[in-house]
């Protein structure tokens, strides 16, 4: 045991004294917003993206220019009339405009609007653009036509809708659509946060058995301590940097929640609670030594770093799976597929995780995946022990899946 501590120690301190983890401790969850959730809040604040720019607009009737203009203004965009389209082209590729609005002779009827802008990737402006048109034509067309304006106004109005988010213990929350951006983008936080760490613990772990088997450095090593205590060792060691990293992660989320935000005037999601901030940290755990064990046994049985990637391939896919779908998961968290993946235990830390972000899986859903969890955690780790202690010490040759499925069945 004590020579087992003594790597774990080592372990633990060659990895949290490292700058890159000091620095990925402290900047990781800014960086996973960044990478995940701001992007979205951009696309949702089209003045965000217009940066303090005009828009340009040519040709519109005077009601119209002043729907556009308190459209937009409330985007934090202002509208300028202009009388040379060519000069509000030109502006539009220098860069002084946003875009060019232009609204042909005859529109609605015989003329068309067309939007001019450097890249046409401004969905939420042309939309809103689009939209204001749209209901301008439509006003224009039912005065020309001489229908009671009250009376079209009446049958086009659309009727009450509302959704309600139903809790076990009776209680209702209102959903709408902001309800859904934001359960969305927590739910990409954590599975991002549990993606991230695990393959990245896990990749170090496989290097670092690569790297020892191939210097000789691991035939020192064994004449002292033996290869279980290695193994292990170097799993303990990193699963303790890691729940240090986490505790630095969670600590964060409650200082901003409980003390930051209030004084701020920040509302963090509802999904960001201590509930769902310490399934966070289980999960981390479950995967943590389900993926890492695994990695070592990989590490072993590898010749060198190309052939512990191309080897961790099929690893890394069941980690991948879950990003892929995660529209899925938030959307239908109930579905048939995504509780055979909420079971599995390869795919089951990630997509049980977003089911318990977005609504409440049944309790013996959630059992049956921690049980099975912890049975491929130690089925695993007992499997990656033997294949570690034959291919820790195999080297000039690649071993095909056949001699290390005999590694297993060495006593």
């Amino acid at each position: 045991m004590s020579r087992l501590r003594y790597v774990i120690r080592h372990e633990f301190r060659l990895t949290a004294a490292n700058k890159a983890f000091v620095i990925l401790t402290i900047l990781g969850p800014f960086l996973i917003f960044a990478v995940t959730v701001l992007p979205s809040l951009l696309a949702q604040s089209p003045g965000a993206v217009a940066s303090g720019k005009p828009l340009a607009l040519f040709g519109a009737p005077p009601p119209v220019e002043q729907t556009l203009t308190a459209a937009f203004s409330g985007m934090g965009i202002e509208v300028e009339w202009v009388d040379d389209a060519a000069a509000a082209k030109d502006s539009v590729l220098e860069g002084s405009r946003i875009a060019f609005l232009s609204l042909e002779p005859g529109w609605p009827d015989s003329g068309k609007a067309v939007w001019y802008s450097k890249s046409g990737a401004e969905i939420a402006l042309y939309s809103a653009a689009s939209a204001v048109l749209e209901a301008a034509a439509r006003e224009a067309r039912i005065v020309e036509s001489g229908i009671d304006p009250a009376l079209v106004a009446k049958v086009l109005s659309l009727p009450s809708f509302e959704v309600i988010k139903l809790d076990k213990g009776g209680a209702e929350e209102a959903r709408g659509s902001d309800s859904f951006v934001e359960v969305l983008m927590t739910v990409l936080v954590f599975v991002m946060l549990i993606y991230m760490t695990v393959l990245l613990y896990g990749q170090m772990i496989g290097r670092s058995v690569v790297t020892e088997k191939t210097s000789k450095t691991v035939e020192i090593m064994l004449s002292s301590v033996k290869s279980r205590d290695l193994m292990f060792g170097k799993i303990l060691g990193l699963g303790l940097a890691g729940l240090l990293q986490y505790a630095v992660w969670v600590s964060m989320a409650f200082l901003l929640k409980r003390f930051v935000g209030p004084l701020l005037g920040l509302s963090l999601p509802a999904g960001i609670s201590t509930g769902n901030l310490v399934w966070l940290v289980v999960f981390f755990i479950l995967a943590f030594f389900l993926y890492s064990s695994a990695y070592a046994a990989l590490g072993a049985a590898s010749e060198d770093e190309q052939h512990l990637g191309q080897m961790a391939w099929p690893l890394i896919m069941f980690l991948i799976v879950p990003l892929v779908m995660i529209s899925t998961l938030v959307t239908n968290p109930d579905s048939t597929l995504v509780v055979i993946l909420s079971l599995f235990p390869l795919t089951s830390p990630i997509v049980m995780l977003a089911r318990v972000l977005v609504s409440s899986p049944p309790v013996w859903q959630l059992a049956l995946c921690l049980a099975l969890l912890v049975a491929a955690v130690a089925g695993t780790a007992i499997l990656a022990a033997k294949i570690f202690r034959v291919g820790i010490l195999m080297t000039g040759k690649r071993p095909k899946l056949k001699e290390v499925l005999r590694w297993v069945t060495v006593q």
